[in-house]
């Protein structure tokens, strides 16, 4: 599954095409909460871009399950509630594409990222 709206977009399907990211992604020490099926547990994300974060879960997350997450980006404080689907899981480390992100939620994450440093660029 691609993040809403941007497999519309030929310059992303020719960078899927030739290995690159969609976005680059970021450093970050941010807490989550995860929940499955009813069941909510902490994780910690240590890396962030506009299209999913990379998380350490204190369980294994399936590949292809799609979870709720909860955490809050700077600089204003602003709690987000975002739909993501697990795209890899390899013990506890995870990659989770976001599903849900409205535009708004989109800026907020963003306006976070410019303050981190990168891991890679897109």
């Amino acid at each position: 599954m691609v993040a809403v709206g941007e497999a519309d977009y030929p310059e992303n399907q020719e960078k899927r095409t030739t290995g690159q990211r969609r976005f680059p992604r970021y450093l970050t020490d941010l807490a989550i909460t995860v929940t499955l099926r009813e069941s909510d547990f902490e994780g910690y994300c240590n890396q962030i871009a506009e299209g999913g974060l990379g998380a350490l879960l204190p369980q294994p997350v399936p590949v292809g399950s799609v979870v709720w997450l909860q955490f809050v980006v700077a600089p204003h404080a602003t709690e987000l509630h975002v739909q993501a689907v697990v795209r890899y899981q390899t013990g506890f480390r995870h990659g989770l594409e976001f599903t849900s992100l409205a535009e708004a939620e989109r800026v907020a994450i963003r306006q976070f990222c410019r303050e981190l440093p990168w891991v890679s660029r897109a």
